[in-house]
């Protein structure tokens, strides 16, 4: 069980490395071809290849970003398992360091083991608190009209 708990979180970890090497070959690899993902209000997806088509394109105008993952909460039950996993990603736009927003949330997710190793299934990515830097904001001193 130890080692199915490892991979998984090798799997998650590989996740987060191939959003912020934006290596969509790496992060399609890391779904089902069929994967179910819910992220709320940013969209779902019934499929690998249109979930990473939105991903590379989401972040085609954004320059450095970082997907931290904590809280690895693993269950194993043969070759399907869950988690729950926290994210704290910070994401800077290609504009300049001053246009950010910073995320924090948590992955549900499930998955399926065979011989290629295991995968992502199924994820609800769940929105605890989502900041824009004041630069992508309106300016609260502005009033309308003047």
């Amino acid at each position: 069980m130890d080692a199915a708990r490892d991979e998984i979180v090798d799997l998650l970890l590989r996740y987060a490395r191939a959003v912020d090497t934006k290596d969509w070959a790496l992060l399609a690899s890391c779904f089902v071809d069929d994967v179910e993902a819910d992220y709320g209000v940013i969209g779902s997806w019934r499929d690998a290849g249109s979930l990473v088509a939105f991903m590379e394109e989401a972040h085609a105008g954004m320059g450095p970003t970082q997907h931290r993952l904590t809280n690895f909460a693993v269950e194993v039950d043969g070759d399907r398992a869950t988690s729950s996993t926290y994210v704290h990603s910070v994401t800077v736009l290609a504009s300049g360091p001053d246009d950010w927003i910073d995320t924090i949330g948590a992955y549900d997710d499930e998955f399926v083991g065979g011989p290629g190793g295991w995968r992502i299934s199924r994820r609800c990515f769940t929105v605890t608190r989502m900041l824009v830097s004041p630069s992508l904001g309106p300016a609260p001193w502005r009033v309308q009209g003047t």
